[in-house]
């Protein structure tokens, strides 16, 4: 150990001798109290997640793609068989031993890596990918505790602080933070040697099964301290902005979106936000937009910008700016998608500013929207979704006339689109099926960000064609690993069948010792199954594995001959050697692999030492 290192090691009684305040050696006795208290619930809880891997591995086998996979996952299980208790001792260890010396506190200008993804000469060229990975789960877990335990967290370091006389924990961790319990599991997982894959699912058991528990262990061991008189009360203090409004602009009437923010572009009195130039007339360089044939600019701003309200969420709109005239929309039928809000606009100021041309481009929208709304084919939670572009695509008809007259029209095939696809969407998927979440992200960024520039649409048709794309792909690829699933449990049902056909009409047979019985039933046929899953029935293994198990039967079974018994000595030794083989095979500890095998030398010697009376003669 180098001197630094050695300079950064505190033990426990040097952590106790450093308190005062709170008796003599108290400080030491609570840190020895929370540090067993911890050790405890550890113990129990890794206890119980090792209990859990060989049921979860099996399930990850049941359902891999191929057999190269299903074997890493048997090998997995017959691994962690072995080392579970390596695991166990090396992960309580390790935090003991890191409560008892003291965790330095990283910092940057100590072990940082510099992650600069276009650095050639990264530090990230240097870590292996797979340590990356295991880096993540570990560091999601801690977040995770963090995040969900706060206050406990909050107190607890305070009080550990105290303890170890390094009050805001500058140079030293919390011995019991979620830090210090995930690094000493990371350490302990180690030994696992089949691969990140299995590291990885044992790190989520870990999650589900230590993790989860850390707010209630954080709980209890605040409580043991109070009552032990270490900060019994812990102030604290809550940060506020000093100048929360830098920045902000003052409200307008009718301004105000629901969700507290003023719509960009609304800054001034009325809706100048839409210049001339931004609204007309079709020729490139003079807008926002490419496309023309709408309304004149000055006829426009005023209704553009009622409607841009109305879009962002306000039901109450003065079209003129000046509060002289107002619309209302239901709130209720605006939000709610499912109401065809336009048929109420055509007795409003709005549309008697746009003239007779205003009320037919209102109507033919609207009967857009009808057909929609009134489409069976579209469940009511995605007619809902599309009925909010109501407005958006009213504005876009106003800006534009080409709307109608052109089928290639952004706006247009987005709409189409969206109504095509909507019907693959059932509402048994729910409002989290990737679908309804992708046309929800569609439909809210039109109303948050479209203003007048059209080519919005094509980006957004654009972006859904693309989900489209990958969504098909993937649908071709899970339907491929299903079926390869299934095949997969297909065999692993064969296998499970044939063992049991193969062991059953054996173990009925009364001759069999029931030590015997007892270890077909509960590990031989394991093997039987694991060889008939990976290699078949016709395999040589599995053959040599059913020869191997009615040489077994047969070799304790009553000998009334000479040469029964002389064949008996003989295969002794063979069947011994694939016995042990096997056991090693299934990971059967070597203390009961040992009393097997001299329960069955002692049959074997009993059986070939009887003689009967025909052998005398």
């Amino acid at each position: 150990m180098s001197d630094s290192v050695r300079k950064n090691i505190v033990n426990l009684e040097a952590y106790g001798q450093m308190r005062r305040g709170i008796g003599k050696g108290a400080g030491t006795n609570a840190l020895r109290t929370t540090r067993d208290m911890a050790s405890a619930k550890l113990t129990h809880h890794i206890g119980r997640m090792m209990e859990k891997i060989d049921d979860a591995l099996f399930a990850r086998a049941e359902k891999a793609e191929n057999n190269m996979i299903q074997t890493q996952y048997f090998d997995a299980m017959r691994e962690l068989r072995i080392i579970r208790k390596d695991i166990e001792e090396d992960f309580i260890g390790g935090f003991v031993n890191g409560f008892n010396q003291g965790i330095p506190r990283r910092t940057s200008d100590n072990g940082g890596l510099n992650l600069n993804w276009d650095d050639d000469n990264s530090d990230l060229g240097l870590v292996d990918k797979k340590d990356l990975e295991e880096d993540l789960a570990i560091s999601n877990m801690v977040v995770k505790i963090r995040n969900t335990s706060k206050q406990a967290l909050f107190t607890l370091d305070k009080r550990m602080g105290f303890l170890i006389n390094d009050a805001d924990l500058e140079r030293w961790q919390n011995p019991l933070g979620p830090e210090a319990i995930c690094d000493a599991f990371h350490e302990a997982a180690r030994r696992i040697e089949t691969g990140l894959e299995i590291r990885l699912v044992v790190f989520k058991l870990f999650d589900q099964h230590v993790i989860s528990h850390l707010s209630e262990l954080y709980k209890e061991i605040n409580s043991r301290l109070v009552a032990m008189g270490v900060l019994p009360e812990i102030k604290t203090a809550i940060k506020r902005n000093p100048n929360p409004a830098i920045g902000a602009r003052s409200p307008v009437p009718g301004t105000v979106r629901p969700d507290g923010e003023i719509p960009q572009g609304y800054e001034t009195a009325g809706y100048g936000h839409a210049p001339a130039q931004s609204v007309g007339g079709g020729t490139a360089g003079t807008g926002g937009y490419s496309y023309g044939g709408g309304y004149p600019p000055s006829a426009m701003a005023g209704p553009i910008g009622a409607l841009t309200l109305l879009q962002h969420g306000s039901v109450q709109a003065d079209e003129s700016g000046t509060g002289a005239e107002t619309f209302v929309v239901d709130p209720a039928d605006l939000n709610s998608g499912q109401v065809n809000i336009l048929h109420g606009l055509k007795d409003s100021p709005l549309a008697r500013g746009l003239g007779s041309g205003g009320d037919m481009t209102i109507d033919i929208v609207a009967m857009l929207f009808d057909y929609i709304l009134d489409d069976k084919n579209i469940q009511d939670g995605m007619r809902a979704l599309i009925g909010r572009l109501q407005i958006p695509l009213l504005k876009v008809a106003l800006l534009d006339r080409q709307f109608f007259t052109r089928k290639s029209h952004p706006a247009r095939r987005l709409l189409n689109r969206l109504a095509t696809t909507a019907v693959d969407w059932d509402e048994q998927h729910g409002n989290k099926n990737p679908l309804y979440l992708k046309i929800q992200s569609i439909v809210q960024t039109v109303l948050d960000e479209f203003e007048d520039d059209i080519s919005l649409f094509e980006t957004l048709l654009n972006d859904l064609e693309d989900f489209l794309a990958k969504e098909e792909e993937q649908a071709r690829v899970r339907a491929e690993r299903s079926a390869k699933v299934m095949e997969g449990k297909e065999r692993l049902d064969v296998a499970k069948t044939t063992t049991l056909e193969e062991i059953e009409p054996r173990i009925n047979d009364e001759q069999s010792l029931d030590f015997v019985r007892d270890f077909v039933t509960m590990h031989w046929k394991n093997l039987l199954f694991i060889t008939c899953a990976r290699q078949g029935k016709d395999s040589p293994a599995w053959k040599q594995t059913i020869a191997t198990m009615d040489d077994l039967i047969w070799s304790v079974k009553p000998k009334y001959t000479r040469k029964d018994r002389q064949k008996l000595v003989a295969m002794q030794p063979s069947l011994l050697t694939r016995l042990r083989e096997g056991m090693e095979r299934l990971s059967i500890s070597s203390t009961e692999r040992d009393d097997f095998i001299a329960k069955l030398v002692h049959s074997h010697g009993r059986t070939a030492a009887n003689r009967t009376e025909s052998d005398e003669a």
